[in-house]
């Protein structure tokens, strides 16, 4: 019977796992061909001292969401969802559907169809536009060396001599973005640098002008200043690497800078902070009266109502997710795309008679958020209550089908629950650095391999942390969210940004507000007893006691840890996709990050006057010099290679089997010159024709000898 989370404990930032029993080999390829191991018996309840430990992720099912509605206390499966499995239905649709971008062509998979994650190689190039310069933001190759980057150079092309930017197609020698004349001293000569962020295309420039019942939304196309090759527009491209959604229903923020928030609101991905969120309920006269939703335990469900959206991901600008519900409500599911029979989800609608999206939200949510018979305003838009409601519908829709996207069978699990054989040698031993001399699992613990997600849940107070910094400082910061060096924080503040409304992302910065006797808009209490320094010495801890007003804090340039499951396929590596391979992950932890200058004054550091921090480094203290052997480092990656990978993953069996999806893999042409598109021929403003890349229906029996297993980002570079 499987253990819900909330039988969880507290996880430690720091563990220690005996490893070094004897285990047939299990090469990497062979490992991801094997079958999966049968479920084992599900741990006892953790405790404190166990929590110290790698935990299995068996067993444990993410939480339905529960909170209030108009003041009201509510939970999923009482007052909004009335038949679980049609809901895992509809989420599964609306996340493949590419009709759900503005357009037809663009869904939620397409940058999550790898193993949840994005592995296309052509036009994912991003000059950086979360840079805190403007002047640098939209340059490619950035064409002058950084003044604040010691020994920076200036970086015209690629690694490998291309000419990068927009269409772009990556290569092996293309990666690491980063390359220093001696590999273990990351102060030593920089060879090569470049600021620009493998990311995610998404969608052309354009303004939204209404829904349409045919394939595409009517848009206005504009001419891109960022995105073009010549005087084409070319798909935009994120200026953050796509993590996996796979477990991602665990994490309690998400997005690389958490600014998808727990509290889902049903309208907007940032919970009690937009003021003009709220859902539309039946009263007792038939009316649909708009009210406040605040659903805990939802960053899924968050995290999905914001793509829809954004003109850089999946929609034309200015589109609403009412005119999605418009456009999408009368629309059979997946039209343009087929259904394995063996679906494990939708494979009773692999025929040609589907439901719409209608018949199956009416079906799977309670009537009082869609019957009513007179419309509703939002921004002076008259829409029938079950378009105004649709981000609710989606958003839930889609918190539920992820959290079936629980990835528990990887070797890792078997070994923690006893099977002596999951690992080898060598990839005990590389456990054992995981856990020991390699600090890995000071940020990567617990079931889910990240402190981002449970151990923040079950610690009601932990959600701000004290530590003491690489330049032995002390500070505050968001638990789970780290600075490692991987960029200068002032190309991408990360958690250190705000947002729309701007309040501050970040927990620690609302803390100091709160400290203040102002009120901030997210819910969180913060306990100094759960604090990895204390404020004092007392013993036991006084929980009254709270830090000075304007406390340093340590939240610029900080990222949202990932989880490490199934890491092998889901490169490229870090928010800005600098890595390509596992190997060049482990030599930029084994020199100490990238960082250059001192501990004490280096480019993790950011001046900003706004918040009153003034940090010469805002880096992570385990980010240091590790002196790893190359066999170390040999046998580090192939435990993360091997040990982490669910093989129901590698090989697309049930529940991370999918349906069909086409999806651009850049223009037709190259960085040098493409195709128009056919229907552009005679408007002002032409866009480049796409270059599609056809992704097969698969059932739950997975993927065909003859397909293989998915592979790592970097075998599809050339």
């Amino acid at each position: 019977m499987k253990k819900h989370l909330n039988i969880l404990r507290t996880i430690s930032l720091t563990c220690a796992v005996a490893g070094g029993l004897v285990a047939v080999s299990l090469p990497y390829k062979s490992a991801l061909a094997a079958k999966a191991p049968a479920p084992a018996t599900t741990n006892a309840p953790q405790t404190a001292t166990d929590s110290h430990k790698l935990q299995t992720l068996r067993g444990m099912t993410p939480p339905d969401p529960s909170g209030t509605e108009g003041g009201r206390k509510v939970d999923l499966m009482t007052d909004y969802v009335q038949n679980r499995a049609a809901a895992i239905q509809l989420g599964k649709a609306l996340f493949w559907d590419m009709n759900i971008g503005s357009d037809g062509n663009t869904a939620c998979a397409t940058c999550h169809f790898h193993a949840g994650a994005d592995h296309r190689i052509t036009n994912q190039l991003n000059p950086g536009l979360s840079n805190t310069n403007a002047n640098v933001a939209s340059l490619f190759n950035k064409p002058f060396a950084a003044s604040n980057i010691p020994g920076d150079v200036a970086s015209y092309t690629t690694k490998s001599g291309g000419k990068g930017g927009p269409n772009y197609t990556l290569k092996k020698t293309d990666f690491p973005t980063h390359v220093l004349a001696d590999p273990l001293d990351h102060n030593s000569a920089i060879l090569y640098s470049t600021d620009d962020v493998t990311g995610s295309q998404g969608v052309f420039d354009a303004n939204f002008t209404k829904a349409s019942q045919s394939r595409f939304d009517n848009c206005t196309q504009l001419p891109d200043g960022v995105f073009h090759v010549g005087a084409m527009n070319v798909r935009r491209s994120t200026g953050r690497n796509s993590p996996t959604v796979i477990n991602s229903a665990f994490n309690v923020r998400n997005f690389w800078d958490g600014r998808a928030n727990n509290v889902f609101n049903g309208f907007s991905p940032f919970g009690n902070r937009d003021p003009d969120a709220g859902i539309f309920v039946t009263n007792d006269a038939g009316v649909a009266a708009k009210v406040r939703l605040a659903l805990n335990d939802a960053a899924a469900a968050s995290q999905s109502v914001g793509p829809p959206g954004s003109p850089v991901e999946m929609s034309c600008g200015g589109r609403t997710f009412a005119d999605i519900g418009r456009r999408m409500l009368d629309r059979p599911m997946l039209t343009q795309q087929k259904i394995a029979p063996t679906d494990s989800v939708l494979g009773a609608f692999s025929g040609a008679n589907r439901p719409t999206y209608r018949e199956l939200v009416q079906k799977v949510f309670q009537p009082r958020l869609w019957n009513a018979k007179q419309q509703v305003a939002l921004g002076g838009t008259p829409y029938s209550q079950i378009e105004a409601n649709f981000p609710l519908f989606f958003g839930l829709a889609i918190q539920m089908y992820e959290s079936t996207l629980v990835s528990d069978q990887a070797p890792l699990d078997d070994y923690l629950n006893g099977n002596r054989q999951a690992l080898n040698d060598q990839q005990v031993k590389g456990m054992d650095i995981f856990t020991g001399k390699g600090h890995c699992v000071k940020c990567h613990a617990g079931p889910e391999l990240t402190n981002a997600a449970s151990r923040l849940r079950f610690l009601p107070g932990g959600r701000v942390d004290r530590i003491e910094m690489a330049d032995n400082l002390t500070t505050l910061h968001d638990s789970g969210f780290f600075n490692i060096g991987v960029r200068p924080t002032s190309e991408d503040l990360g958690a250190g940004g705000t947002d729309p409304w701007g309040n501050p992302l970040s927990f620690t910065r609302q803390y100091n507000t709160m400290l203040q006797g102002a009120k901030v808009p997210d819910p969180f209490t913060v306990d100094v007893c759960t604090f990895q320094v204390p404020l004092s010495p007392a013993v036991p801890c006084d929980s009254s006691l709270k830090p000075k007003v304007g406390f340093r804090d340590s939240v610029d340039g900080t990222f949202k840890t990932p989880t490490l499951r199934n890491i092998a396929l889901t490169g490229p590596y870090f928010h800005n996709g600098s890595r390509a391979t596992l190997q060049q992950v482990v030599e930029f932890y084994n020199r100490g990050g990238d960082e250059r200058g001192k501990d004490a004054n280096n480019t993790s550091g950011f001046d900003h006057p706004a918040v009153n921090q003034h940090n010469a480094s805002n880096l992570h203290p385990d980010v240091k010099p590790l002196s790893l052997s190359s066999t170390d480092i040999d046998a580090l990656v192939k435990f993360m290679e091997v040990g982490l990978t669910d093989p129901r993953v590698a090989w697309e069996r049930a529940p991370f089997d999918h349906p069909e999806l086409f999806i651009p893999q850049g223009e037709l042409g190259n960085e040098n010159s493409v195709t128009a598109q056919a229907t552009d021929l005679s408007g002002s403003t032409q866009r480049a024709a796409d270059a599609q890349m056809a992704i097969k229906p698969v059932g739950a029996e997975g993927r065909t000898v003859s397909q293989g297993p998915l592979q790592p980002f970097n075998n599809d570079l050339p």
